[in-house]
């Protein structure tokens, strides 16, 4: 995959998420349980909306900053707010002192960072690539991230109950780092053009009135370019799906499998629905891991468009198969499909996202970006309360439903030319030059 041959700041930035990353994510999916224990579930599922809003609105105004001021800036001071952050949530979360309401105010700081940064490093590693080497970058990014979370899973499941202080202070310690190397190493790879002159006080005044407005409208724009909006709900699809399974399909497993059931008649090993879907989820980590250099070699002289179509249509059949499915066998072959599938889709996908968006608003398209991948990670909500009124296979027909839509509209953006699916900024320029 070339890694040594990608940009210096890709390096260093692919390093830097690796690293970060894998400390995170070993306290990330542990903190609902940590928070219920203390506040309830039901103060804890409002803690955890307050923190998606943060999360969203950050991203908001990462994105537009970012294109306005430069991508390093946004990351410095995102990174900083993290850092900052972590440090004082195991400050009050120490063996000498509890505070779990200051605890939501710093998570609050810490997902308002988090959102802001992840447009500007997006849009950073986009500036610093070119369409031929894009795929082979999202691929080893993608595998890193993976790996990342893989270890740091396994640390925080065996670390976080007893030692949290610790893991607090390792993700302030890490955050720090990646600060302190993107300040000294990282180069700002895209400078806005600085040309309004300097305005009388009066329309300086004006100016500031109108920054509100500014922002708006340059989301405006975003939502006016078809093709990156009909990609984003595309995505959005994806996520919503992929989420479901340590939700609605864990929910099910758990509740048709409650005692342990063997495995395959000629081994003498039972599981219940627990057990199985964390086999599921191990299974799903241990492949990605595994699969994504090979496949990417096997399939390298694969078009694109076949390879994304193919990914998503084995991603949606492993799921929709996992949905209703209770046989253990059965479950394990369908996930390797559906991690199959996903390993083959999410490199050309990401490579496909980055040459359609344009480099004058790429922070601001990847923040639109993001909040529908979030808005799909929040439609677990929506899932759980549907299954509580339809049986499994109406879910399973939604998925399958979904998983037609996606492909569908994957299959009409992959047919348009790069020059068809430009900004609409770009569209009325073409336009006006040829009235002319």
């Amino acid at each position: 995959m070339k890694f040594w041959h990608f940009d210096r700041n890709i390096q260093i930035r692919l390093a830097l998420h690796f690293v970060t990353t894998m400390a995170v994510m070993s306290v990330t999916p542990y903190l609902i349980v940590f928070f219920s224990k203390q506040l309830g579930t039901f103060v804890t599922g409002l803690m955890f909306m307050g923190v998606m809003a943060a999360n969203i609105v950050g991203s908001f105004a990462g994105g537009y900053a970012a294109d306005k001021i430069g991508r390093k800036k946004v990351i410095v001071c995102s990174e900083a707010g993290v850092t900052l952050g972590f440090a004082c949530v195991a400050l009050v979360n120490s063996p000498w002192l509890q505070l779990p309401y200051v605890t939501f105010c710093l998570f609050l700081l810490i997902h308002l960072c988090i959102g802001a940064v992840g447009p500007a490093y997006q849009a950073l590693i986009i500036d610093a690539s070119h369409p031929d080497n894009r795929r082979s970058i999202f691929t080893v990014s993608y595998w890193l991230n993976n790996l990342a979370i893989a270890i740091g899973g396994l640390a925080g499941a065996f670390l976080f109950q007893s030692h949290h202080f610790f893991l607090f202070l390792g993700v302030a310690t890490s955050t720090g780092l990646s600060l302190g190397i993107t300040i000294l190493f990282i180069e700002e790879t895209y400078r806005p053009m600085k040309c309004t002159p300097a305005l009388p006080s009066r329309e300086e005044k004006k100016q500031r009135l109108s920054f509100l407005r500014d922002i708006l409208g340059s989301y405006k724009i975003v939502l006016k370019h078809r093709w990156f909006v009909w990609f984003a709900i595309a995505n959005l699809l994806i996520i919503s799906v992929e989420e479901q399974l340590t939700n609605v399909i864990g929910i099910r497993l758990v509740r048709e499998i409650p005692v342990p059931q063997p495995f395959v008649s000629f081994l003498d090993w039972s599981v219940d629905g627990m057990n199985l879907l964390g086999l599921l989820k191990t299974e799903n980590t241990l492949l990605v891991v595994c699969l994504t250099v090979l496949v990417s070699s096997l399939l390298k002289a694969c078009k694109e468009r076949t390879m994304l179509l193919s990914g998503l249509f084995l991603f949606f059949f492993g799921y929709a198969v996992i949905s209703f499915s209770s046989s253990p066998v059965v479950l394990l072959l369908a996930m390797f499909f559906a991690t199959l599938g996903e390993v083959m889709h999410i490199p050309v996908k990401q490579a496909l996202l980055a040459n359609m968006v344009p480099d004058h608003a790429r922070s601001t398209y990847m923040a639109v970006y993001s909040l529908l991948s979030i808005l799909g990670a929040s439609s677990a909500g929506v899932f759980i309360l549907l299954s509580g009124w339809v049986p499994p296979v109406v879910i399973t027909g939604v998925f399958v439903g979904m998983g037609m839509i996606c492909l569908l509209l994957f299959s009409t953006i992959t047919k348009r030319s790069p020059k068809e699916m430009q900004s609409p900024a770009a569209e009325v320029r073409t336009d006006e030059n040829a009235t002319a």
